[in-house]
């Protein structure tokens, strides 16, 4: 059976990455939660997607130029609450209290030292074990592989006849890619260059059970409960 991941947190049940989408979750039986990692102008990793905190938090800052003190006092509005702003860490702490594997994809063009400072951090929470990094960068993914030769990596992809096969086999690169690009012969093709397939945003149980039959590997979704609905679909077919 495929491993279902929270996209952003329970992004459907709660506003996405955010320390109460990451908790939801957690709660769920999904099998990793995801978030986006940016890094704040003076050095720290946050939990966000956007390059800008506009949509979300309606003030027009970039991320990556702004202070974390400045990220902190900028709040993201749902219909009930203010939250603010996670940092990787809560991120990742929130992973290992409940067990889940923790999906981190690299929004940030970072450098090799940052690249270094992001895996000691996840290190020093003896996390590597449980991580899964995965972007759209391919030279951030290939700095990775190059430190953590064995870590599991997924590249990001919108179109399929884009991929390399032979370069994602070479580097031991996963995929992650947009779900209606896949068929049953296209995930049978990576899956014989040893190619693990992760998926992005299955939110029908119809879908999620098509892509079980043809043997993906992951299915990312935003409701946590739709492993909980394929299950009831099978025991009630049974």
């Amino acid at each position: 059976m495929a491993k279902f991941i929270a996209h952003r947190g329970s992004s459907k049940e709660e506003k996405q990455n955010t320390v109460a989408a990451f908790q939801r979750a957690s709660e769920s039986s999904v099998y990793g939660v995801e978030t986006d990692v940016r890094i704040t102008k003076d050095g720290v990793f946050v939990a966000f997607h956007d390059k800008s905190m506009a949509r979300l938090s309606g003030r027009y800052k970039i991320v990556e130029k702004t202070d974390f003190k400045q990220v902190q006092k900028l709040k993201v509005y749902d219909k009930r609450q203010r939250h603010k702003i996670p940092t990787f860490l809560e991120f990742l702490q929130n992973c290992k209290t409940s067990g889940k594997t923790a999906v981190v994809e690299i929004k940030s063009n970072l450098t090799q030292e940052q690249t270094e400072e992001l895996i000691q951090l996840i290190d020093s929470e003896d996390y590597l074990p449980k991580t899964i990094f995965i972007s759209f960068n391919v030279p951030v993914l290939q700095m990775i592989r190059a430190r953590l030769p064995e870590q599991p990596i997924q590249m990001l992809a919108v179109k399929y006849e884009q991929l390399d096969l032979k370069f994602l086999q070479e580097y031991k690169f996963g995929i992650d890619i947009y779900h209606r690009q896949l068929t049953q012969d296209r995930i049978n093709e990576c899956h014989s260059y040893d190619i693990k397939v992760n998926c992005w945003t299955v939110n029908s149980n119809r879908r999620s059970k098509l892509l079980q039959q043809w043997g993906i590997d992951y299915i990312t979704t935003d409701k946590v409960n739709l492993l909980d609905l394929s299950e009831i679909e099978e025991v009630n077919r049974t």
